[in-house]
């Protein structure tokens, strides 16, 4: 098992209706990493990870990082030529002259967006200008580990697989009198269920 997968194996198992057999166990957990990514593709890393990402500077006193919800911010360097300046973070208490301050995540105010804004004194200025030049080092992610995941991502994860798994279920169809061996192959990976148990945190361009 993947350590950014959403469920573990016996969840996997549990959705699918397969606890009293181990037969799948050596297929099921390509599949449940295979569901995690894709759930992070739809709403934003579910299990925290750590990113080091650097964005071009210069022009505008905001940046987008990659991934987001984000937990914390590690670093963030800024390189005027071959300059650096270590930015700190801008608090109710502390305005320094080179700071950095991030957005707050709508759906979950606990969280931060992937808008990251350059300070100084205060307010807000421009990025030094470059290529890459702003380096941030953060951990995305709204849980610490796959146990502490809640039930939504959990149930949507299950949801995802047991969508999925039909098409490794052996299933029967009727030609006449006779029982004919059908193959079920899902149309789509993400059901429409699943998105609307995450309204207001859908980041996927296909269903924007």
């Amino acid at each position: 098992m993947a350590t950014l997968d959403v469920i573990t194996l016996a969840e996997g198992k549990s959705a699918l209706n397969l606890t009293g057999t181990t037969a799948h166990d050596a297929e099921l957990p390509g599949w449940i990493t295979a569901v995690s990514k894709r759930l992070d593709r739809l709403i934003g890393p579910v299990v925290r990870r750590t990113i080091t990402e650097r964005r071009d500077g210069g022009g505008d006193h905001r940046i987008y990082l990659a991934k987001h919800p984000i937990t914390s911010i590690t670093s963030v360097t800024e390189y005027a030529g071959t300059v650096a300046t270590v930015l700190t973070e801008e608090t109710n208490a502390a305005k320094p002259a080179d700071a950095y301050l991030v957005d707050t995540y709508e759906a979950d105010p606990t969280l931060l967006s992937n808008v990251l804004r350059r300070r100084s004194g205060g307010v807000d200025v421009s990025f030094a200008v470059g290529a890459r030049n702003i380096e941030v080092t953060y951990v995305a992610g709204r849980f610490a580990t796959t146990a502490s995941c809640d039930e939504d991502a959990k149930k949507a994860a299950g949801l995802m697989l047991l969508n999925l798994w039909r098409s490794q279920e052996d299933s029967t169809g009727q030609v006449g009198e006779f029982d004919v061996p059908q193959s079920n192959f899902p149309a789509f990976a993400v059901p429409r269920a699943v998105r609307q148990m995450f309204d207001g945190e859908i980041q996927d361009p296909m269903f924007l």
